[in-house]
């Protein structure tokens, strides 16, 4: 989201698309004006054509981002936190704060972005034959467009059903695979090999079809080589991403951190820190026993050290509400993603019943990872 050019919020949902987006907006409404458009419906003024190839334009990208915002409204109803949405030059992404918990949850998040777009290819289809017949033009022209949107949308929900990553029907692969095992990691990995099969049929047929002449070849290499890396890379990844699903925060944490007044001076952390060792973070404590920052090595040594005898506490702790806070029972995966989109290195790991239990940082995963696998049952 940081590289891409902001367009503002939508529902709640923070937008922004790829610099490229406005290049490829332009060749559409170029192809649309002068080729596709002349072609289909004749006798209408240069500039007619060109207000309604723009329109076609702005049109495809509002279908693509209806397609991401249905994953996005999904996601966030079955509580998974949206980081926001960017249209690519393939179309968009929607970044979540974490995966989805259950089979069914993936299901749905994954399956409805392709079934917007088949609900738009009818509203679009609807729309060209309404138009179909029309003694004028210009209405005749909206027809032709409406067609070519309908078509455009149906195809987009079709390739994006493919069951390969990074398609949504390599999620929803995995996820009814998931349904039928009761195993996410075994589904993610027989999902990856379809992938990679599918892949490398793509590419191969591609081939095929670019030394015959056929439009689309290139397209159909170019989408093999994406779908088979893309499923390879996961295949790879399976077996760490598996090991950071199944270990409990509780397991890699730091526990039972030393809790700081909020009144205590850095000279008084720093006085202490010596015996306190491992622990490099601190939760920082109300008079009335609430718990109200986190305090953590970095931002002590950030202040200068001749002040470090009058600033306080909780004068440079993270506040509580900008710390993720996590359950001792939570998988590590689960934990560190939220981290990552809260944009902190630390994680407050509480008991069940709200009571501290520890602090955990990125160097939970590598802990994770250096723990012994269960044995398979």
């Amino acid at each position: 989201m940081n590289s891409a050019i902001p367009l503002g919020r939508l529902a709640g949902v923070e937008v922004a698309m790829s610099w490229i987006v406005p290049l490829m907006a332009f060749l559409y409404a170029f192809t649309l004006a002068e080729s596709l458009l002349p072609n289909e419906v004749g006798g209408q003024a240069p500039s007619t054509y060109w207000t309604v190839g723009i329109a076609g334009a702005v049109l495809l990208f509002l279908s693509l981002l209806a397609h991401e915002m249905g994953h996005a409204l999904v996601g966030r109803r079955e509580g998974i936190g949206v980081r926001g949405i960017t249209l690519t030059l393939l179309g968009g992404h929607t970044q979540f704060v974490t995966e989805p918990a259950t089979a069914g949850a993936e299901l749905r998040v994954s399956a409805v972005g392709p079934s917007t777009n088949f609900a738009l290819a009818g509203v679009f289809w609807v729309g060209a034959t309404l138009m179909d017949g029309s003694l004028d033009g210009f209405a005749l022209l909206v027809g032709a467009l409406f067609g070519w949107l309908a078509v455009v949308n149906l195809a987009l929900a079709v390739v994006n059903m493919l069951p390969g990553a990074p398609l949504d029907g390599g999620a929803v692969l995995e996820a009814l695979i998931w349904m039928a095992t009761r195993d996410r990691n075994r589904s993610a990995s027989i999902a990856s090999v379809i992938g990679i099969a599918l892949g490398g049929g793509l590419f191969v047929l591609g081939v095929l079809v670019t030394r015959d002449g056929g439009p689309f070849g290139l397209w159909m290499v170019v989408g093999g080589v994406i779908i088979a890396s893309s499923a390879r890379s996961r295949l790879r990844d399976a077996p760490a991403i598996g090991q950071l699903r199944s270990t409990r925060l509780g397991a890699v944490m730091v526990p039972d951190p030393p809790v700081v007044p909020e009144w205590s001076t850095l000279s008084d952390v720093v006085a202490r820190a010596q015996a306190w060792q491992p622990h490099t973070a601190f939760p920082v404590q109300a008079a009335d026993g609430r718990i109200t920052g986190l305090l953590t090595a970095e931002l002590v040594l950030a202040v200068d050290a001749r002040d470090w005898a009058v600033v306080r506490a909780i004068d440079v702790a993270w506040p509580i509400d900008r710390i993720p806070t996590a359950t001792v029972d939570e998988p590590v995966l689960t934990a560190l993603q939220r981290a990552d989109s809260a944009g902190v290195d630390r994680i407050l790991v509480v008991y069940p019943d709200g009571r501290v239990a520890g602090t955990a940082g990125r160097d939970a995963a590598t802990h994770a990872l250096r723990r012994p696998r269960p044995e398979p049952a």
